[in-house]
């Protein structure tokens, strides 16, 4: 596995940077490790950088990381460096009501993390 997960403590927000194919096991992991990092935090918003990600390992691998973002209560993810089809298949999620969580996409990291701070109350 060498994707990599943790939280910034200077924006407040988890990481998530995905390197490679991400596969079921891997999101029932990194969904325990949301709700561990966020444990007392301020803001339940994570980045995740798709930059040099792959694909997911089927439709159930993405079901159920909707699900273990929910189960975190994420409220805001901004994915940075989707590719065409990610950023289709996160959108038509979004439309299904599957993920609770506001959501955008983003080209370069420093906007990702300008429209978390917009979105914080």
């Amino acid at each position: 596995m060498e994707h990599k997960i943790w939280y910034d403590d200077e924006r407040q927000v988890v990481h998530l940077q995905i390197k490679g194919d991400f596969s079921t096991e891997e999101t029932l992991y990194f969904g325990k490790k949301y709700i561990e990092l966020l444990e007392g935090k301020p803001y339940r918003q994570m980045i995740v950088d798709l930059r040099d990600g792959g694909n997911m390992e089927s439709r159930e691998t993405r079901s159920i990381s909707n699900d273990m973002l929910n189960q975190a209560k994420i409220t805001d993810v901004a994915y940075v460096g989707a590719n065409a089809a990610g950023r289709m298949i996160a959108k038509v999620l979004m439309k299904l009501g599957s993920l609770k969580a506001g959501s955008d996409f983003f080209k370069e990291f420093d906007e990702a993390v300008k429209w978390i701070e917009k979105r914080r109350k």
